[in-house]
């Protein structure tokens, strides 16, 4: 079994998924929203992936969510985790800043700004590795790699990917934007289940 959290690209790549999707439940898709337990028993999934989701969040549910994706995982399966990488100059230069500097809202994230928070199903946080990384720290999983993100510094971190896994669209490997020269746009974080 190989999840997909929200609708399924219409990509080859990610034939092999099922998305947990919000409006479709068709041959490819089951209306489920991933914030609820799965109907699902231990250990019966391959892989779940999430790409471009968490963001959409608020912070202090996703460990919750997280353990539940560890739940249904088999051992040795992974939980792939992508999201947007707001060091990425692309990323960090279109979005609006308050006056301090800090990130407030990115327009091409969705939703909008209004009166002092992000609506409509926006970006409503910002990844950076440090961030991401204590987000992990709050759940089951113990086996973590970083694949692709920018660290504390700054420095970029571009490590393989196993496409095979998981296909991922934002990264120097699949969009042109950060392929020359070569960098992450997205934090990649395999979670293996021990």
């Amino acid at each position: 079994i190989y999840l997909y959290a929200g609708d399924v690209p219409k990509n080859e790549a990610y034939q092999k998924f099922i998305g947990l999707s919000l409006t479709q439940s068709n041959f490819q898709h089951i209306k489920h929203d991933i914030t609820e337990i799965m109907p699902l028993p231990d250990q019966c999934v391959d892989i779940y992936q999430a790409e471009d989701v968490f963001e959409h969040i608020q912070l202090d549910e996703i460990p919750n969510i997280i353990n539940e994706i560890y739940r249904v995982l088999k051992k040795g399966g992974v939980f792939r985790l992508s999201v947007p990488d707001y060091r990425c100059d692309l990323l960090e230069n279109r979005t609006v800043k308050d006056d301090k500097g800090e990130l407030i809202f990115d327009p091409l994230g969705g939703g909008n700004y209004e009166n002092g928070k992000v609506v409509g199903g926006g970006h409503i946080w910002f990844p950076k590795y440090e961030t991401v990384k204590e987000l992990l720290s709050k759940t089951k999983f113990n086996n973590i790699n970083f694949l692709h993100y920018y660290d504390e510094s700054g420095e970029a971190v571009t490590k393989p990917i196993d496409y095979s896994i998981g296909y991922v669209m934002r990264t120097p490997d699949n969009d042109e934007r950060v392929s020359n020269p070569y960098r992450p746009m997205s934090i990649v974080v395999d979670c293996i289940k021990q």
